[in-house]
């Protein structure tokens, strides 16, 4: 079975600037269906996967996937006629009497027809022969079921908004999903964390783990009691309240202007009106990241009693939140938790798939060791030497090949404190850097936070930045369950006392960090690289950031890769067995 799974509502970010008179560019991003993406499923394997705004530069889109599209059947050896299914991550159609009010908005944005028609001018043919719309929250629960190997599990699905719903948990077993709870949109964390993001003067939709980051500063005291009344849990039902005053959710558009005045009335002006900085800000921000804490805390803990599961699948933009993944993983109740690494909606586009192949008889064919997150591109040293062939003199470079000598080049410029930029491989399927298009640093290097933060991603000084760790030396310096999350960066860990000056640049002001676990067996070469950095450190541990600067998508090429290198102070450049470096 070739199955070909869609996320996005192409035509939704054009719709709201077509109709919004000069839209704050804080809120550009506040509709549905963002972060495009394209899965490619043969015979119940992913084949390939990857995001459009690694394509076409615009970080985040969700604009019809033709890039991602082309790529994951080329990468399969597939011609568009052989694929049997094509499966979207939105299910809006069977709602359409809830939007009788907005019927242009409906049929212009939301219809499965947009995705169809956008298909038939691409060149293909009998699309909607082909077509199955997946329940929005479905596809988000499969892409974490599925992939995690789990026979049994609880799912649960938090985001802003699936069509009508913005939480839901199901029960999984034997590949099936039973839905147990779901809630409106009105209730939604997700809309709570973004809403309150626009609010601390960042972008909805897309600056969550600033907030998440920025949390870490603060005292929740100050608001803890606003938001504890604020957002409620029913220990009876298992159910979320966010208790928002009428109007609060409404226009999007123009940054949730009711809301925007309930939260000044509560705390102070919002920044982004004045564009200063305001004191609170880290307060608000730890207030509002304790709640969301507690809360989800306690459903998950509510639903795995009344389920008596103890294996947990988390999906869904919410549970993108590193700190809250930590708290959940520390439930005793809980002996297996898996977090898909592209949990928001471009996982979808895996999920999707996934749910149709299942249906269609192909039962999911996961990964040896884990389900791996490199589905993207790769490129031959051919390729590489192109690309710097190309630059015409603008860099040096030397072919060494994937060896013990590039190995321990990399390693000795890490251990001397050189920040470096490691491209080898396939690209990661989701937000976080695993390796592959990563930005690498010595942990205790010289003022390594601020280098990288302001000379390398030019980026807020708050930003913490994540350690890559061989499994081996985990334990001797982080606290944590090592439970799947901490491969994906999805999960922090505390971090030993005794040895915070060793790795000093990835401690977070509250003591933790967002680990991620490397073996061998899921990425033999960035696992190459750790360990020639513990032969020449004792510790086989890295500032591990994503290869990109400030509103760039993850890097997907070499050419992007070069520029990148050249217009930032990183110091060298390895990609694919070249050592680059600027005259």
């Amino acid at each position: 079975m070739i199955v070909l799974g869609l996320s996005g509502l192409p035509h939704a970010q054009d719709h709201l600037l077509a109709n919004t008179a000069d839209p704050h560019p804080l809120d550009v991003r506040n509709v549905q269906g963002l972060d495009s993406a394209a899965c490619l499923m043969v015979d119940g394997r992913v084949v390939a996967a990857a995001a459009e705004e690694r394509f076409d530069g615009d970080k985040g889109t969700g604009r019809f996937p033709a890039h991602a599209i082309d790529y994951v059947l080329r990468a399969g050896g597939i011609g568009k006629d052989q694929v049997q299914a094509i499966a979207h991550g939105f299910n809006y159609d069977r709602h359409r009497r809830v939007f009788a009010a907005s019927r242009d908005y409906f049929d212009s944005v939301l219809s499965g027809r947009t995705v169809i028609e956008a298909l038939g001018r691409s060149g293909w043919g009998d699309v909607a022969g082909r077509f199955h719309p997946v329940d929005h929250h479905i596809a988000h629960a499969a892409s974490a079921y599925y992939p995690s190997g789990y026979d049994s599990a609880l799912c649960v699905v938090s985001d802003g908004m699936g069509e009508t719903e913005s939480l839901s948990v199901y029960q999984a077993r034997d590949g099936h999903l039973k839905k147990l709870h779901t809630q409106p949109i009105s209730q939604s964390l997700g809309f709570l964390y973004s809403i309150c993001t626009r609010f601390l003067g960042f972008a909805s939709n897309s600056d969550e783990y600033k907030v998440m980051g920025l949390a870490a500063y603060g005292d929740p005291e100050p608001y803890r009691r606003f938001f504890e009344e604020l957002v409620t849990f029913d220990d009876t039902t298992g159910s979320v309240r966010v208790d928002w005053p009428n109007g609060a959710l409404r226009a999007p558009e123009s940054g949730y202007p009711r809301a925007m005045r309930y939260l000044e009335e509560a705390a102070f002006p919002s920044p982004t009106q004045s564009g200063d900085v305001v004191p609170g800000q880290a307060d608000f921000a730890a207030a509002l990241q304790a709640r969301l804490t507690e809360v989800l805390v306690r459903l998950v803990s509510h639903w795995l009693g009344r389920t008596g599961e103890t294996s947990l699948c988390l999906a869904g933009g919410t549970f993108l939140n590193c700190k809250a993944n930590q708290s959940i993983c520390d439930l005793p109740a809980v002996e297996r938790v898996f977090a898909q690494p592209a949990s928001g909606d471009d996982g979808t586009a895996l999920g999707a798939a996934a749910h149709v192949s299942h249906r269609q008889g192909s039962r999911y064919v996961g990964d040896a060791g884990g389900f791996q997150p490199y589905t993207g591109p790769s490129y031959t040293a051919d390729e590489v030497r192109d690309a710097l062939v190309r630059r015409a003199g603008g860099v040096d470079w030397t072919y060494v090949g994937l060896t013990p000598e590039y190995y321990a080049a990399a390693a000795r410029d890490i251990a001397e404190d050189r920040i470096i930029a490691w491209f080898h491989g396939r690209m990661e399927f989701g937000p976080r850097a695993l390796g592959n298009r990563s930005i690498l640093g010595l942990p205790k290097g010289d003022r390594i936070k601020e280098r990288i933060n302001s000379l390398v991603k030019f980026r807020e000084p708050f930003r913490p930045f994540a350690p890559a760790v061989l499994a081996e030396d985990r334990d001797r310096i982080f606290t944590t369950r090592a439970f799947a999350p901490t491969r994906y960066m999805l999960c922090t860990a505390g971090v030993r006392e005794e040895q915070r000056d060793a790795v000093s640049g990835i401690v977070h002001a509250d003591g933790t960090a967002r680990i991620q676990d490397v073996r061998e067996e899921y990425n033999g070469v960035f696992w190459s690289l750790l360990k020639a950095v513990k032969e020449r450190t004792g510790t086989g541990c890295v500032v591990n950031t994503s290869f990109n600067v400030k509103g760039q998508p993850l890097i997907m090429d070499p050419s992007t890769a070069i520029d990148t290198f050249l217009r930032t102070s990183l110091d060298r450049l390895y990609i694919e067995g070249f050592v680059v470096q600027k005259p």
